[in-house]
């Protein structure tokens, strides 16, 4: 059998066991699973670099016209793709061990996991835009299941997350019918298309939808918060927040470099980097002022998206490989963050930040990876997220004037960022804890080594950029872009930051602030446990002031149409699934007004009906 088809096949069939393992035997469950995925990422590492690998088989031809063929193609881009797919995979089964243990129905999500790698290497290996569509299906369907198994309010987010997702790949099966008519192939490798016309640039945007749909990009984001909060944590650490945002910027960039070639400054291009500073700046906002953990970080796992898009849609070089470096740095610390809260989570009962403070001393670890894949994600230096980020700012500078604008809006967004992320480490690890917290304690073994592990990648990645970049992102680029190995990689690396220096500068500066704190701890200070405020004693939980309060000037003290905007976003009535369900509901409503029932209104109809019909036909006679 062939080894490409064989990396699919392998975990869907591994998926089958768990369904027959007792519920006793979870632990078991969970075991196939890792051993499935460990063998999954030896073979995905093996076959890495070994050189382009393809597999077809003709299923059929159409009027002797039109083949149809299952064509599977490995080559570098989709390798380190699915490289990584298979590594995410790792280690969410691995912190799902300890996450899962006893809870329900277990052993059926290690099947849907297993089932979820194999659909995610199919989609990722398929060389059909139908086949491709097939696999991207099947991930929508088990990922509509995986959001059931949640808690209260499962129903309503899964229902949204299949409706959103299936409507848009509804729209990418109009574009690959449009392809396979107009082009007679749906081989992606031996498809260019120009995105111009009506039909080309009509493809084109059926086809980005689909991808910033399962990437998260807004207008089409909103099934990721809708399902942050009912959802186990492992799901959405390794969907939403990795897997999908892989898949989906894999293919933007296979649409936008390979099947339609977007040049630099063309109206599709100013389009796509328009709606990447829009979802960076909006859903930025957004996350800002979230009072519920996993909601944050939904918020922001779709901000993130918007640096993706702005940096492969510029069609500039330097920043296709920032964005696509950003797509790996996302779906690092992105996971590691919800593996973080999914600690939280598991300890304390709770992700709502009004109730959380004082957890880095009962939490040591959990804290300080995500203080790492805060930094990250923030963009600070030395850590991986400023080093895709610092690239696509490059990239900004290099293009059009206009890019000005696109750069201020993606550095005002890294500063929103962090400033969110001060509130998130000071309302779940500082200030005061609550009596209830005291006994809590850090998340088991099974649940530390996948955080532990990331947060190395985001150290490891920004510190040693130049070893993910020369190997998997350069050559995945310059293929495509026209430009050779040698010339992207110093175009890449002119003006390029020096991570030793900053990192020996950033590490004295640390040394230099624990040294006037530890001589600031030398003096005797008193500490009192009861406050006196107008002569009444205030305890504790009295006293605590959560983290979030800050953030309110945001929503409640500036200007009324700045905070009714934030209002209309958290009730969603800018949410296109709520538009598109409120004009449905109006459309259902006229229908139902048409139809009461009374043979006099039918007849009516059918008579003007009969007229309309009988004018256009002596017209076209």
């Amino acid at each position: 059998m062939n080894e490409l088809l064989f990396l699919i096949l392998m975990p869907a069939v591994a998926g089958l066991v768990p369904l027959f393992i007792p519920r006793k035997g979870k632990i078991v469950a969970g075991i196939v699973a890792l051993a499935a995925s460990v063998w999954m990422l030896v073979n995905a590492v093996r076959i890495f670099g070994a050189g382009a690998k393809e597999y077809s088989v003709r299923l059929f031809t159409i009027g002797g016209e039109l083949p149809f063929d299952f064509s599977l193609r490995l080559y570098q881009f989709n390798a380190f793709i699915l490289l990584f797919i298979a590594l995410f995979g790792v280690l969410v089964i691995f912190y799902s061990i300890g996450y899962m243990r006893g809870k329900d129905r277990s052993s059926i999500y290690y099947s849907f996991i297993l089932w979820t790698l194999s659909a995610a290497a199919g989609a990722v290996l398929a060389n059909n835009l139908l086949i491709l569509l097939m696999f991207w299906e099947v991930l929508t369907v088990i990922l509509f299941f995986l959001v059931n198994m949640g808690d209260e309010g499962h129903e309503i987010a899964a229902g949204k997350t299949f409706t959103m997702l299936g409507f848009t790949d509804a729209g990418m099966l109009l574009a690959i019918v449009i392809i396979w008519v107009t082009c007679g192939t749906l081989e992606i490798s031996s498809l260019k298309i120009a995105a111009t016309g009506f039909t080309g640039v009509l493809t084109f945007l059926l086809l980005f939808i689909g991808a910033i749909a399962k990437a998260g990009a807004m207008p089409f984001h909103s099934w990721i918060p809708a399902m942050a909060e009912p959802t186990p944590v492992p799901v959405i650490a390794f969907l939403p927040a990795s897997l999908d945002k892989l898949l989906g910027i894999y293919l933007l960039a296979r649409i936008s470099l390979d099947i339609f070639s977007i040049r630099t400054g063309s109206g599709l291009s100013l389009m796509m980097m328009i709606v990447g500073a829009g979802t960076i700046i909006f859903a930025v906002l957004m996350a800002l002022v979230q009072h519920n953990l996993k909601k944050l970080l939904s918020f922001h796992a779709v901000s993130q998206v918007g640096y993706m898009v702005l940096g492969v849609g510029s069609g500039i070089p330097v920043a296709i490989v920032g964005g696509l470096f950003h797509m790996l740095n996302n779906a690092i610390y992105k996971c590691g963050l919800f593996l973080g809260a999914g600690a939280v989570e598991f300890r304390t009962g709770t992700t709502d930040l009004e109730e959380l403070g004082g957890l880095a001393k009962l939490m040591p670890v959990t804290f300080v990876t995500m203080a790492i894949t805060a930094f990250s994600i923030s963009g600070v230096p030395p850590f991986n997220g400023f080093v895709s980020k610092w690239l696509i700012y490059q990239g900004m500078l290099e293009g059009p004037g206009y890019n000005v604008i696109f750069l201020v809006v993606a550095v005002f967004g890294s500063a929103l960022t962090l400033a969110s992320f001060v509130k998130v480490l000071h309302s779940v690890f500082l200030g005061r804890r609550q009596e209830k917290f005291a006994g809590v304690r850090e998340a088991g073994f099974a649940m530390q080594v996948p955080m532990i592990f990331l947060a190395i990648l985001c150290i490891v990645f920004g510190v040693y950029a130049r070893l993910p970049l020369e190997k998997f992102i350069i050559p995945s680029v310059a293929g495509t872009t026209g430009v050779s190995v040698e010339q992207m990689a110093v175009s890449t690396t002119s003006g390029y930051w020096n991570p030793v220096i900053a990192t020996v500068l950033l590490f004295a500066g640390l040394v230099v602030g624990l040294i006037i704190y530890a001589f600031g701890k030398t003096k005797h200070v008193r500490i009192d446990e009861n406050v006196w405020v107008g002569g009444n004693i205030m305890d504790n939980e009295e006293m605590r002031i959560p983290g979030t309060h800050f953030y309110k000037t945001v929503t409640d003290d500036l200007h009324p149409a700045w905070s009714a905007l934030f209002r209309d976003g958290q009730e969603g009535a800018l949410d296109i699934y709520n538009i598109w369900g409120r004009i449905g509901f109006n459309v259902v409503q006229v229908l139902r007004s048409l139809h009461n029932g009374i043979l006099s209104t039918y007849l009516s109809w059918a008579i003007i009906g009969l007229g309309v019909l009988t004018f256009v036909l002596m017209f076209a006679l």
